[in-house]
């Protein structure tokens, strides 16, 4: 990735210039990039025409969950709670990858799966002392 100072150089070439075609080659005669994207200029140019500065903005993040949304799991797990988050996710028709992060931040619940494993034998201690 370019630093600020060429990107501010390319923006002001492209002032000058006006010819995005231009800077692009000017990119590649100055140092030679093996990713050649398309829109590389135009991502520079844009913000900096909108705004004056070549800073990224902050990511806005994942939207909010909805109130509605949330009732609609809380009552559905309190109904059946060994329901996976898969099944509650098609019948509620909500990502399962919504489902799962309501019940474990929102509502504190702790969602895992049974797991059948073998019971342990007071034989089997010194048998995995020696293992």
């Amino acid at each position: 990735m370019s630093s600020m100072q060429e990107k501010a150089y390319y923006v002001f070439e492209y002032a000058k210039t006006s010819s995005v075609t231009v800077v692009r080659k000017d990119i590649f005669a100055r140092n030679f990039v093996k990713n050649r994207r398309i829109g590389i200029t135009s991502k520079w140019v844009k913000p900096f025409q909108d705004t004056g500065c070549l800073c990224k903005n902050k990511s806005p993040g994942r939207k909010e969950t909805k109130p509605e949304v949330i009732e609609r799991i809380s009552d559905s797990c309190l109904r059946s709670p060994s329901k996976s988050t898969r099944r509650a996710g098609a019948e509620l028709a909500a990502p399962h990858t919504t489902v799962w992060p309501v019940l474990q931040k929102r509502l504190q619940f702790k969602p895992y799966r049974y797991r059948l494993v073998q019971a342990l034998k007071p034989t089997d201690k010194p048998l995995r002392k020696n293992f």
